[in-house]
């Protein structure tokens, strides 16, 4: 996992060379579930309790307007009752609890309420996700009880790359400290099957942060 992390926050460091910049870190809960539809028909979901935790950076460069890229780590998972029979995970199988953990690089531009310490901001902008490892539970019409790791291919199974959209509205305080209210929804399906299910995750959460220095370079 250490190497997963050098790409992304040495990108991160880079971007910083000419503007008053802000790092902060981040951590808190969140609910995590899936839009999940085999053939168009929708199964029925339900939430997971995780947690994330990251850095950012703030890099003003237009008014109240910001550049505010992070990278974090957050625990996702869904479950899911099946109408319809559904691979993955398993044709015979009548439900699925998944959890899983992913790596994600988001590129948002923030707009903040205000000039003066102490104001509400908003953030928006796309995140690329990179699932390293996942774990599925389900059981099947026939009684039997399934516990493994999920499997990850470019070609089947499951996909370990995503995309999404992030949307986050919060406050920050006159010392730095931000708090926030989290959305995410992937734009693709995590499923790599033809025939399989549309599986795309979201996620609501609370952020609590805050913003260690301020430089100018």
């Amino acid at each position: 996992m250490k190497g997963i992390l050098i790409f992304p926050l040495a990108f991160l460091y880079t971007i910083t060379a000419q503007a008053q910049v802000s790092f902060g870190i981040f951590a808190g809960p969140h609910e995590s579930s899936a839009i999940y539809s085999v053939k168009n028909t929708k199964q029925s979901t339900d939430y997971k309790f995780g947690f994330h935790i990251g850095a950012e950076f703030k890099i003003p460069f237009e008014n109240k307007l910001s550049f505010s890229p992070a990278v974090s780590y957050r625990e996702l998972g869904y479950k899911v009752v099946f109408n319809t029979p559904s691979y993955p995970p398993d044709l015979l199988a009548i439900n699925n609890n998944t959890r899983f953990h992913e790596m994600d690089l988001d590129f948002l531009l923030q707009y903040d309420f205000g000039k003066k310490p102490g104001k509400f901001f908003l953030k928006a902008g796309p995140s690329l996700g990179l699932i390293v490892a996942g774990q599925e539970h389900f059981d099947l019409a026939t009684g039997e009880h399934v516990d493994r790791p999920m499997k990850f291919s470019v070609l089947n199974s499951y996909g370990r790359y995503g995309a999404a959209v992030v949307v986050q509205l919060g406050f920050e305080t006159t010392h730095g400290l931000v708090i926030q209210a989290d959305f995410v929804q992937d734009l693709i399906s995590m499923n790599n099957e033809e025939e399989g299910p549309s599986i795309r995750n979201r996620l609501l959460g609370i952020t609590i942060g805050k913003y260690l220095k301020s430089k100018k370079k």
